[in-house]
């Protein structure tokens, strides 16, 4: 399948972000490119003076500006929101993996499987007994689904994503490859001489509009449901333990580690390496910063930050006083040593 290449002169940009023009109508643009980078056909954003200084120092094509910023030499298009017309030519630039219509002749499909007409699965994906694959499904080459999946409309599993049994994936999420859904949550007890497997008998269920980054893990539940809501977004290497929940609109910056039966609120964020212990329920509306630790239930919507995590406004001053420990450290043993002087001099 050969592959698009884009092109636009900068008068048809300008019109598609609904911009004004400020250069020549014909300059050829075929990619969006950061700022500062040296590209004669690339186009970039500035939001500051800094960044505009950036693209004006390199050989990028075209810049896209705001409306107040200042006159700039280089060929520009004006927008009330730069962020906003880029993230317009992003889109516009985006192609997907090639995947070749209907089910290709070295995968291996069981007996019993529905596929719709309009799905895709590709070469040497593997398809288990009791799947079923809804409209504008694609399966990517080398991916495994097991028995009993359900994939629904507009889903899709690029390379060598691995599904076990009996997992439910939402219409039009996205999981990207490495990743493994469903495999077995951490469950062992001890019996005196050594630690005995906990069966993990449950499923995963991943609601509409969600994506899941490459290499990341969600384990089925021990019984019941793993259950990830609508529109959750999940960064990758980020690990989901059995029988968690997570709501609505959350989103999982990589690395975040989530222990068995926590429940995650609706439009909760959790920034890098966040970690949750088990059993803990984070209320709505929870941001929670980078490398937080949280052991106890957090019951109202905010900011919190570190470990345990704390309001974040508290733990920013904490971590101010930390810097001044060490000088704090050192006037107390002068002070200390002061006050024994002063009591040597008074015996």
């Amino acid at each position: 399948m050969a592959s698009e290449e884009t092109q636009w002169t900068l008068a048809e940009l300008a019109e598609i972000v609904g911009g004004s023009l400020c250069g020549p109508e014909d300059l050829v643009v075929r990619r969006p490119v950061p700022a500062g980078f040296d590209d004669p056909e690339g186009i970039t954003f500035a939001e500051s003076e800094a960044y505009l200084e950036r693209a004006e120092r390199s050989t990028v094509g075209a810049v896209i500006v705001s409306h107040e910023m200042r006159k700039t030499e280089k060929p520009h298009i004006r927008h009330a929101n730069p962020r906003q017309a880029f993230g317009r030519v992003l889109a516009l630039s985006w192609r997907d993996l090639p995947l070749e219509e209907g089910v290709h002749p070295t995968a291996i499909v069981a007996d019993g499987v529905a596929i719709a007409p309009t799905a895709r699965v590709g070469a040497y994906a593997v398809i288990e007994s009791g799947c079923v694959l809804e409209d504008d499904v694609k399966v990517y080459p080398f991916c495994y689904v097991g028995p009993d999946c359900h994939l629904k409309a507009g889903s899709k599993l690029y390379p060598r994503v691995t599904v076990y049994r009996s997992v439910v994936i939402g219409e039009r999420t996205v999981i990207h490859s490495g990743a493994v859904i469903g495999a077995d949550g951490f469950g062992y007890f001890w019996d005196g001489e050594k630690h005995r497997k906990v069966p993990q008998v449950g499923s995963v269920v991943i609601g509409d509009d969600c994506e899941i980054g490459a290499l990341a893990a969600v384990d089925r539940a021990t019984a019941g449901v793993t259950r990830i809501g609508n529109g959750t977004k999940i960064d990758n290497l980020v690990q989901i333990a059995h029988n968690v929940e997570i709501g609505d609109d959350v989103i999982l910056a990589g690395q975040v580690g989530i222990s068995g039966s926590s429940r995650i609120g609706d439009r909760c964020t959790l920034a890098g390496q966040v970690g949750i212990g088990d059993h803990v329920e984070i209320a709505d509306d929870v941001i929670l910063g980078g490398q937080s630790g949280v052991e106890d239930d957090i019951t109202e919507g905010g900011r919190y930050w570190g470990t345990p995590a704390i309001p974040f406004t508290e733990a920013a001053r904490l971590t101010l006083l930390l810097r001044k420990l060490p000088d704090l450290a050192r006037k107390v043993r002068e002070l200390e040593k002061r006050l024994s002087d002063r009591e040597e001099d008074e015996r």
